[in-house]
């Protein structure tokens, strides 16, 4: 399949620059109305309540496995977790300017994938198209709506970048040829470093250079630039290795379903995963936000004749390599097989299924879906009479792309819309289950409708069913404490919280608080237990998630509970500095006050902390309103200090300016 010669039309009498220019703002319309979504799946954690991101000074723990060791999100992606720092210290925690930030990953990568092809002399047309068809990708719409799915974006665009630099140092001489060699090495470690889907950078660009359809300008000196990408790659995995002790930041994880089948039924399940990534890539059905994690068996005929047609077109591509056609197909079908390798289970990983996995290998998929459509363009112009027929398989394939990437794209709006739309695409998922349940209940908590009997029902149905479809896994069970918390039965809270506790397989920091919080309510306990067990509860959280803004928030409102004022006003304290958007920390730390007695203090919060009044629950506001009010009469300026004088700063509470605007 060799991409046919260029010839004068339309789109190559235009400036290069103007041609990619109007394809990339295309490719930024199509995920226009993503700007409005909120942030959803695994955003809370990595990026809301990740104290880290509001700690720039402890970059260089990322260096280390001191970051690591406090369960800072990520941390053995040390690239994506310093860009996030950097998107929030620029742009606070706003979800407009975010996902603004993850439609500019997105356009970056297909901006430079032209710049790259241009750069092996491809024509110009061809370029367009590939890049069009790559920017409006339906399978990517998940990486573009996520914010915390941007290190996807992130990787593929620095190792676009390090083939970019690969292939001037393998051209160039003398000084540029090693400062190209240099770039590419850090490049390929910064990609790496985002994520490690980028591991197979320097097999892909060798099969890149080696299976170009189209002759470069000189002969490369391809050991070089493979050995510098190969320097950086491998410098990202020791590095990796050294931060976890192995290579697999998942290998301590409980639960990983993978895990606990058999190596034979894991890839059996992998090929039928794969088939129908490029069966998505090619017709856009089937796109979901969640899938159920099954084992397969090679026997089934799915793997079978899924085998055999990968098997088939593998060798149809080694022996095009070898007799030198079709360059452009073995290319295609080498490197997509290459950057699979990652997310192709080899290895357990939480979920065997992602549509995300498939952002990398797009690359050579688009490659060679954009060189097809111009083929069949060209010769449906040439039968019919008429070049303008020559871009309707691409423009018809970018409209059917753009429209379902929109379409997909919509169920990452919110939380509620994610997890409905989870539900109906994946029936069977648990996890779908026990987040809806937790939703339901939450809407109860914000309406008051604690005694609704449809919405305490679907809590309860799905609370029930994903017990039912995973008892092993933790969500279910914290979906059933959630719901025993809203009907005030802590003894079977505690029970709950303590099974979610032993299955969870990360980010324990928020049963440990909820843990916390029931067991003080626990009345077969005698007290002096239940103070000892919140006390080691607590202990361990703080020791465990120094980070985390919901243990330091946690914490103090049990503290303030416990009638612990100085402890409770540090943790707050902390809590603010973590996450300053937090409205309930600063009307915690305003009832401290006024539990103190300390009405000046109290009306300065409440005046500094306007701001953040407005996000938060009107029936809290006007109840603190009022308890402001009624201390400024009891305890005036005029009157003697307020009984059991303290010496606590509580001006240091004072909200700063919430950062969810730039």
């Amino acid at each position: 399949m060799a991409p046919p010669d260029p010839s004068p039309d339309r789109a190559t009498s235009l400036p290069p620059r103007v041609v990619l220019g109007g394809v990339l703002v295309l490719v930024a319309v199509v995920y226009l109305p993503t700007l409005w979504f909120g942030f959803v799946y695994d955003d809370h954690w990595t990026l809301l309540a990740n104290g880290f991101l509001r700690s720039p000074g402890d970059l260089p723990l990322l260096l280390g496995r001191s970051a690591h060791a406090a369960a800072v999100p990520d941390a053995f992606r040390p690239a994506a977790v310093a860009f996030d720092v950097l998107s929030y210290q620029l742009l606070g925690a706003h979800a407009f300017w975010h996902h603004l930030l993850s439609i500019a990953l997105h356009v970056a990568t297909a901006g430079l994938l032209g710049a790259w092809l241009r750069a092996r002399e491809l024509p110009l047309t061809t370029v367009a198209i590939v890049v069009a068809i790559f920017g409006t990708l339906a399978i990517h719409a998940e990486v573009v709506a996520v914010v915390s799915y941007r290190e996807d974006a992130l990787a593929a665009l620095l190792a676009l970048a390090a083939m970019i630099q690969a292939d001037r140092g393998a051209q160039a001489r003398g000084r540029a040829r090693a400062w190209s060699l240099v770039a590419a090495a850090m490049l390929a470690l910064l990609a790496c470093h985002s994520k490690l889907s980028a591991a197979p950078l320097p097999a892909l660009w060798c099969v890149s250079v080696w299976s170009w359809p189209r002759p470069w300008p000189s002969r490369p000196r391809v050991l070089a630039p493979a050995l510098a990408l190969t320097v950086g790659c491998v410098a990202a995995l020791a590095h990796q290795r050294y931060i976890l002790g192995e290579l697999s930041p998942y290998a301590a994880q409980l639960g990983i379903h993978a895990a606990a089948w058999s190596r034979s039924e894991v890839l059996a399940s992998s090929v039928q995963i794969h088939l129908g990534y490029l069966q998505q890539m090619l017709l856009p059905l089937g796109l979901s936000p969640e899938y159920v994690d099954r084992p397969g068996s090679w026997t089934a005929p799915a793997t079978v004749l899924g085998a055999a047609g990968l098997t088939l077109a593998l060798g149809h591509a080694a022996v095009s390599f070898v007799r030198g056609r079709h360059r452009t197909w073995s290319l295609v079908a080498f490197a997509t097989v290459l950057a699979w390798v990652p997310t192709s289970n080899l290895v357990a990983l939480p979920n065997m299924r992602a549509d995300r996995f498939a952002y990398l290998p797009s690359i050579f998929v688009c490659l060679g879906l954009g060189t097809l459509a111009w083929m069949l363009g060209r010769a449906l112009a040439r039968r019919l009479g008429h070049d303008a027929i020559a871009y309707a398989p691409a423009v018809a394939l970018v409209v059917l792309q753009g429209a379902f990437a929109q379409a997909a794209a919509t169920a990452y709006k919110s939380d509620a819309r994610l997890w409905e739309v989870a539900l109906r695409r994946a029936p069977d998922s648990a996890r779908a289950h026990a987040l809806l349940g937790e939703l339901t209940i939450a809407t109860m908590r914000a309406t008051e409708g604690d005694e609704d009997p449809v919405l305490l029902a679907r809590a309860r149905a799905h609370c029930r069913r994903a017990l039912a479809l995973a008892p092993e896994d933790a969500l279910p069970h914290l979906c059933a404490a959630r719901l025993a918390v809203q009907l005030e039965q802590w003894t079977l809270a505690q029970r709950h919280f303590e099974a979610a506790l032993a299955r969870a397989r990360a980010r324990e920091d928020r049963i440990l608080t909820a843990l916390a919080s029931v067991t003080l309510d626990v009345a077969e306990l005698p007290y002096a237990e239940r103070v000892a067990r919140v006390d080691a509860l607590l202990a361990r959280a703080e020791r465990e998630f120094p980070y985390a803004s919901e243990v330091a928030a946690a914490s103090g409102r049990l503290m303030h509970r416990l009638g612990r004022a100085d402890a409770a006003f540090h943790r707050y304290a902390r809590a603010r500095r973590l996450r300053p958007e937090r409205w309930d920390v600063a009307l915690w730390g305003l009832e401290l006050a006024l539990d103190l007695g300390d009405a000046p203090a109290a009306q300065t919060l409440w005046a500094r902390g306007k701001d953040l009044w407005s996000d938060a629950d009107p029936k809290l506001v006007d109840a603190t309103r009022r308890r402001v009010y009624d201390g400024g009469r009891l305890f005036s300026a005029g009157t003697p200090k307020w009984p059991g004088e303290h010496a606590l700063p509580l001006i240091d509470l004072l909200p700063e300016r919430p950062r969810d605007d730039p």
